[in-house]
């Protein structure tokens, strides 16, 4: 069965195609993480939306530990991790903000963000397979392009930050849900984490329940079917 399970921040595992994807895996920093690094032993794909330590996080570790994990994120980042630390071409997935890339039948595609990063322009990523698409936004604040990715990729599901400070707060993210239009419901992410996106998730609530959409809160460790 298809399913979501939030890991705390902006850390995400999909189960699709029957393949493990996590998406950001921010872990032995993250103090709401609910799990360990050696979870992530058998996972055969790694998305990474942009390069700040709590988005790439643990990335190295996990795919110099696990040797089948290949790596989805854009080609400039991909040329840092091989020239920074090895990261060979063969497991790693090149790509930019653009259409979909097929990985043994799941589609993914990376899409604007307005954020910052060092290496790469910053990304949100969609990956849909088993008849869902998702789209997890990465870190990003808003911007009038998320009505062209609701209507380019139409996902069933969309990861939004809600934070404040470093990416949208609750009420920008609720407009953020308007332009994209998850047709079964939005998860908001990145928040908590600190005192510094310390949020009410209540208010997301609120106000995307206001505008006719299905939030859905998550603490992290918890799962959903999709």
């Amino acid at each position: 069965m298809p399913s979501l399970r939030w890991l705390g921040h902006a850390a995400v595992e999909l189960n699709l195609q029957g393949k493990k994807i996590v998406i950001d895996p921010f872990i032995k920093n993250n103090p709401t993480a609910p799990v360990k690094l050696s979870y992530f032993d058998d996972f055969d794909l790694i998305a990474v939306t942009h390069d700040h330590y709590d988005h790439l996080g643990d990335t190295v570790e996990i795919m110099n530990k696990n040797k089948k994990a290949l790596l989805f994120a854009t080609w400039d980042l991909e040329n840092y991790l091989n020239k920074e630390y090895n990261i060979p071409w063969d497991r790693m997935i090149p790509a930019n903000v653009g259409g979909y890339v097929e990985y043994q039948g799941i589609k993914l595609a990376l899409t604007q963000a307005i954020h910052s990063s060092e290496h790469s322009d910053p990304t949100g990523v969609i990956i849909s397979a088993d008849g869902i698409t998702i789209y997890h936004a990465g870190d990003t604040g808003l911007f009038e392009g998320m009505k062209i990715i609701g209507e380019v990729f139409k996902p069933d599901y969309a990861l939004l930050p809600i934070g404040g400070r470093f990416t949208m707060d609750p009420y920008q993210a609720s407009i953020a849900v308007d332009m994209i239009k998850p047709k079964k419901g939005v998860i908001p992410i990145h928040y908590n984490t600190w005192d510094l996106i310390k949020v009410d998730p209540g208010d997301f609530e609120r106000y995307v329940k206001d505008k006719g959409y299905k939030p859905i809160i998550l603490q992290p460790g918890q799962s959903i079917e999709l």
